[in-house]
C-alpha cells in the first residue's frame, strides 16, 4: 500500500479526501528556509514534480525560522551527540530549567512580573494546564476565605460573642454568627459548583476536551463537540459589554470583621464560579482578526471583577511573530497567564509552555500536573534557541510583514470584487476573500464558503509553487505565515500569486481557476465512510417563495456520464471530455446535492407545479464501480442527502432519477411520511410496452420473438412481466452468474408463452425485437450481439443507454430510446444534462411532474414495479396530456396513448 493509500484508509480518511478533491494532496520530502521540496508523484514526468515550494502555511505559525533552520538544527545534532536523555523523570533537568528562566525574563521585561513555568508537549497541553491551574487557584482562594469564614465562627463561639448584632453594614442588628454561618454555606455551595471559563467569539484555542469548549468551532458538527468545563463566551466585544457580561453570575456573600473592641461590623463580598477569562490577542484560525486593545482592557477588568486569572493565549501569535514578543504588548494589557507553543519549538521540537504569574502560582500544581514528554532537555534547548532566534529578528519581522501586507492591500484595492481585505501584522496575516457567485448551481456548490480558500490553495500552489491554506474557523480567509526569513523578491512572487487569483475571481474565469481540479488524481480514492448522524432541520421555505404558489417537486438526478459537467457549469465549456473526467474523479464524495434549475411546468387540465431539479454528483460509472466494491453506503448517503435538500425546499413530490434510484433499492431506502417518492420507472415501463405491444400485434408469429436485458432490475422485470403475454417467445439475457436470478423471473411470468434464460448476449441473435434496460454505465449491446440479416428492433430503456453507438449505424437495426415523454403544448424547459430535443423529458422526471399535479394519487414507482402501477402511471400521464415519444436516430416522433379497442383487448389478456 502506498502513502497516500495509507493515509487515506488508516490515518485521517475525511482529511485525505478534501485533499484530494482540492489537489492539495501532494507529499513533501525535505524543507529548508521557506522552502519545501515535493516529492514526484509515482510515473509523474511533468515539471510540477520535485520542485521547492514557498511554503507560506508555516506550520500554522510553528515554522518562523523557516524549516531545519541551521542554527536549531546544530542544537538538535549537539543534543543526540551528547546522547542526553530524552526521558530523565524524577530528576533536575538544566535544559527545561533554563528555558524557564528564559521565558520568564522575556515576558517580565513586557510586563514586570515573574512567571513559573509549567512546560508540556503541544499549545492544547499549554490551554489545559491554564484550565487547570485556573480552577485549583479559584478552589484555593475561596478555601482560605472559607477557612477565615469558620476562623472566625470559632472565635466568636468561644469568646460568646456569637449573638452580638453587626454594628453595621447590610446586616445590621443581625447575630455575627448568624451572618458567618450564611456566609459559609454560601462559600461552600460555591466551592462545590463547577468553575466557569470565558471566552471571546471566534475563539480558537485547541481540539482537546478543555481547549475545545474554549474554541467556538463555528465549522465543527455539533455531535463532535464534547461537553468540558463550563463556559460563556463573550459574542459582543464592546468594552461595557464585555465587563458586565457576567454580573448576574456574581454572588453576594456577607463577610463580618471585628473591630479593635471586638464589636462585629458587617460588609458585602461578590464571589463568582468565574476561574478564567481566555483570549488571543490577535486570533488566527478565525481569519486573522486583531483583538482591539480596549477589548482586551475590558477583558481585564473583567477577570479583576470577579478574581478571576486573565489569560492571554500568545501560541500562534506570539513569540515575535507579530513583531514584538508578546502579540499583547501593544495594548499596554497585562495578563495573569500566558500561553506559548508552535513557533517556540522552532518548527523542530514539540514543546509548549504556562507562564503563571509568580504570586498566583499554587506551589503543588507542579508536582501533580505532569506529563511523560514534559521538561526533556531536548525539546527544552531547542525552544532556548529559538527564544534567541525571535529576539534577534523583531525588527527583520516587523519590516518584511509591512512590505508583504503593504502589497497584499494593493492586491486588495486592485480587485475589490474579489478581495474583502487583508488583516493582522507581522508575520501573521488573513487574506479573505469575496464568496463569488457563479451562475451555475455546480459552481456554487465548489465555491462555497468551505471550500473557496482550498480551492483557492490549490491554485496558488500548482500555477505559483506557494503553499498556503485557509484559516480553519473562516475558510474563506487564506493565511500567510511565512518565516522571519522571507526574501523580498519572495514578496514579490507572494503578490503575483494573490493578483492572479484574485483577477480569476474578478473576471468570473472559473474555469481557469479550477484547472488544477482537472488534473488527474493520484492514488485510491476513499468514500466517505457514514456514520448515523442527528437528522438536520428541514427549514421549509415559505409558500411565497414559489410562482404563484404552485406546488413544488424536485427531480434527483446523478451525473450520467462526465462530460455532463460542462451542461451543469456552462462556465466550465471550454473543458475536455478527460479534464471533466478527472475533476469529478478528484471531487468524488466531497461535492453535496445541489439546486440546478426550477422551471414551472402546466398539463392539458389546466394544473400547474414547478419542478426543481437537484443534482446529485456522481456519474453512473463512479455508482458502478462502488456499488461494485461494495462502497454503497456513501451513494446512499448523497441521495438521501439531496432528498434532505429537496423536502427542506418545500417538495412535495421527490422524484429519483438514474442511478439514484437504483443506489437506493429501488427507492425503498427513502423513508418519507410528508412527501411522496417516485423512481419513476412505472412510466418508463409504460412508454415501452405502449410501442412493444403494438409492434408485437402487426407482427407475424415468426417475429415476435424478444430478447431482454436487464430483467433483473426493476424496469426489465416489470417489462418482461408485460411483453411476455403478447410475444411467441422470450429469452432472459443477464450477465454471466446470473441464471439463477433470471429463472425465478422466467418462473413468475411463465406458462403465457415460451421464456428461457442466458447469460451470454449471444443469445440476442435470434430475436427480432430486443428490449435492455440494465443499471450499465457502459454500452452492453454491441453489433455482433444482433442478427446480422433481419430487421432488427432495440428498444434501448437504459440511462446511459445500453447500446453502443454503432448499433445506430447498422442499417437493419431500429434503434428507438425508450422512456420519453413531450410535453404539452409548446413548453421547451432546458433541464441541464438532459440532451433531449426541447419539450421531450425522461419519463422518470415526467412522472415526478405528473404526480405534483395531482395531490392525492399515490406513487406508482416506490420500491418494486407492478403491472398495474404501470398501467396507473399511463393514465397519469394521459389525464395531463403527456405522450410518449420515440426517438429514432435524430427523428423523434410523439403517439398519443392508444386507446382503441385493440389496446383494451391486449389490456384485458394481461389483467
Amino acid at each position: 500500500m502506498n502513502d497516500d493509500s495509507a493515509f487515506a484508509r488508516h490515518t485521517r480518511p475525511e482529511l485525505a479526501r478534501l485533499l484530494r478533491a482540492m489537489h492539495l494532496d501532494v507529499t513533501y520530502r525535505a524543507g529548508r528556509g521557506d522552502h519545501l521540496t515535493r516529492e514526484r508523484p509515482d510515473g509523474d514526468e511533468g515539471s510540477g514534480a520535485g520542485e521547492h515550494i514557498l511554503d507560506l502555511v508555516g506550520g500554522a505559525g510553528s515554522s518562523l525560522f523557516g524549516h531545519n533552520h541551521p542554527a536549531l538544527v546544530e542544537v538538535a545534532r549537539r543534543c543526540l551527540d551528547e546522547e542526553i536523555p530524552f526521558n530523565a523523570q524524577g530528576s533536575i533537568r538544566p535544559g527545561a530549567a533554563e528555558l524557564a528562566r528564559r521565558l520568564s525574563e522575556t515576558v517580565g521585561a513586557t510586563t514586570g512580573a515573574s512567571y513559573v513555568v509549567t512546560l508540556g508537549s503541544t499549545g492544547a497541553d499549554a490551554v489545559e494546564a491554564a484550565v487547570k491551574h485556573a480552577t485549583v487557584e479559584h478552589r484555593r482562594r475561596l478555601g482560605a476565605l472559607q477557612e477565615e469564614c469558620e476562623r472566625l465562627l470559632r472565635r466568636v463561639r468561644r469568646d460568646a460573642t456569637g449573638d452580638v448584632a453587626c454594628a453595621s453594614g447590610p446586616a445590621v442588628g443581625r447575630p455575627c454568627a448568624e451572618v458567618l454561618a450564611e456566609a459559609l454555606d454560601l462559600i461552600d455551595g460555591l466551592r462545590r459548583t463547577d468553575p466557569v471559563f470565558v471566552s471571546l467569539r471566534d475563539a480558537f484555542h485547541g481540539k482537546t476536551t478543555a481547549a475545545g469548549t474554549l474554541t467556538h468551532g463555528g465549522n465543527v458538527p455539533e455531535d463532535l463537540h464534547v461537553p468540558g468545563p463550563r463556559h460563556r463566551r463573550l459574542h459582543d466585544w464592546t468594552p461595557d459589554a464585555v465587563v458586565t457580561a457576567l454580573d448576574a453570575e456574581r454572588i453576594p456573600v456577607p463577610s463580618v470583621t471585628l473591630d479593635a473592641a471586638g464589636v462585629p461590623h458587617s460588609a458585602v463580598l461578590h464571589l463568582s464560579p468565574v476561574a478564567a477569562c481566555f483570549a488571543e490577542p490577535v486570533q488566527g484560525e478565525s481569519g486573522v482578526h486583531e483583538v482591539p486593545a480596549e477589548t482586551l482592557a475590558a477583558l481585564r477588568e473583567l477577570a479583576d471583577r470577579h478574581a478571576a486569572a486573565l489569560v492571554f493565549d500568545e501560541i500562534q501569535c506570539g513569540m515575535g511573530r507579530t513583531g514584538t514578543f508578546l502579540a499583547s504588548e501593544p495594548s499596554g494589557v497585562v495578563a495573569d497567564y500566558y500561553l506559548f507553543s508552535k513557533s517556540l519549538g522552532g518548527g523542530l521540537a514539540k514543546v509548549s509552555a504556562l507562564l503563571v504569574a509568580e504570586d498566583r502560582y499554587v506551589p503543588e500544581f507542579g508536582r501533580h500536573h505532569t506529563s511523560t514528554f514534559a521538561d526533556d532537555d531536548f525539546s527544552s534547548r531547542i525552544a532556548t534557541a529559538a527564544l534567541d532566534l525571535a529576539l534577534a529578528h523583531r525588527d527583520r519581522i516587523t519590516e518584511v510583514g509591512a512590505l508583504l501586507r503593504d502589497r497584499l492591500v494593493e492586491v486588495a484595492r486592485r480587485w475589490p470584487r474579489a478581495v474583502v481585505e487583508v488583516r493582522g501584522r507581522g508575520l501573521l496575516l488573513g487574506v479573505e476573500f469575496r464568496l463569488p457567485r457563479p451562475a451555475s448551481g455546480l459552481l456554487r456548490e465548489v465555491l462555497d464558503s468551505e471550500s473557496l480558500g482550498y480551492l483557492i490553495a490549490g491554485r496558488i500552489l500548482h500555477t505559483h509553487r506557494i503553499r498556503v491554506i485557509p484559516t480553519l474557523s473562516a475558510p474563506a480567509t487564506v493565511r500567510v505565515q511565512p518565516s522571519a526569513l522571507l526574501e523580498p523578491a519572495d514578496v514579490d512572487r507572494v503578490a503575483a500569486a494573490f493578483d492572479e487569483v484574485a483577477g480569476l475571481l474578478s473576471r468570473g474565469d472559473y474555469a481557469t481557476l479550477m484547472e488544477h481540479l482537472a488534473m488527474p488524481a493520484r492514488g485510491g480514492w476513499q468514500p466517505r465512510r457514514h456514520v448515523p448522524a442527528p437528522r438536520r432541520d428541514r427549514p421549509v421555505r415559505p409558500a411565497a417563495d414559489r410562482p404563484d404558489d404552485v406546488p413544488r417537486v424536485a427531480f434527483l438526478a446523478n451525473l450520467d456520464v462526465p462530460s455532463t459537467l460542462r451542461s451543469m457549469a456552462p462556465e466550465l465549456t471550454g473543458w475536455t471530455d478527460e479534464q471533466c473526467t478527472a475533476a469529478l474523479d478528484r471531487m468524488q464524495g466531497e461535492l453535496d446535492p445541489f439546486e440546478v434549475v426550477r422551471h414551472r411546468i402546466t398539463s392539458e387540465a389546466g394544473a400547474a407545479v414547478e419542478v426543481v431539479m437537484v443534482a446529485v454528483p456522481f456519474t453512473a460509472a463512479q455508482a458502478d464501480a462502488a456499488l461494485r466494491a461494495g462502497q454503497g453506503a456513501w451513494l446512499r448517503r448523497s441521495v438521501l442527502d439531496g432528498v434532505e435538500l429537496a423536502v427542506s425546499l418545500g417538495a412535495g413530490v421527490v422524484g429519483l432519477g438514474g442511478h439514484t434510484s437504483i443506489v437506493t433499492n429501488a427507492a425503498r431506502d427513502v423513508v418519507e411520511d410528508g412527501v411522496r417518492v417516485t423512481s419513476g420507472n412505472s412510466l418508463t415501463a409504460a412508454c415501452a410496452y405502449d410501442l412493444l405491444r403494438l409492434k408485437l400485434a402487426e407482427s407475424g408469429a415468426d417475429e415476435r420473438r424478444v430478447g431482454l436485458v436487464g430483467a433483473i432490475g426493476n424496469i426489465g422485470a416489470v417489462m418482461a412481466e408485460l411483453v411476455a403475454p403478447h410475444c411467441e417467445s422470450m429469452v432472459l439475457v443477464g450477465r454471466p452468474g446470473s441464471a439463477r436470478r433470471l429463472a425465478t423471473v422466467a418462473d413468475r411470468i411463465g406458462g403465457v408463452s415460451e421464456v428461457s434464460v442466458a447469460d451470454d448476449l449471444e443469445a440476442l441473435r435470434d430475436r427480432p425485437i430486443v428490449v435492455t434496460a440494465t443499471n450499465s454505465s457502459d454500452p452492453v449491446i454491441l453489433p455482433h450481439h444482433l442478427d446480422g440479416d433481419g430487421k432488427v428492433l432495440v428498444c434501448d430503456l437504459a440511462v446511459p443507454g445500453d447500446v453502443h453507438p454503432a448499433v445506430a449505424g447498422l442499417s437493419h437495426v431500429t434503434l428507438v430510446s425508450g422512456g420519453r415523454i413531450q410535453l404539452p403544448g409548446v413548453q421547451t424547459p432546458r433541464f441541464p444534462g438532459i440532451t433531449l430535443p426541447p419539450g421531450i423529458l425522461y419519463s422518470c422526471l415526467a412522472e415526478t411532474i405528473l404526480l405534483g399535479f395531482e395531490p392525492t394519487t399515490p406513487s406508482p414507482s416506490y420500491g418494486g414495479l407492478t403491472s398495474a402501477g404501470v398501467l396507473a402511471a399511463r393514465d397519469l400521464a394521459v389525464r395531463h396530456g403527456f405522450h410518449p415519444a420515440r426517438i429514432v436516430s435524430d427523428d423523434v416522433s410523439v403517439r398519443p396513448w392508444v386507446v382503441d379497442q385493440l389496446s383494451t383487448v391486449l389490456e384485458e389478456n394481461i389483467g
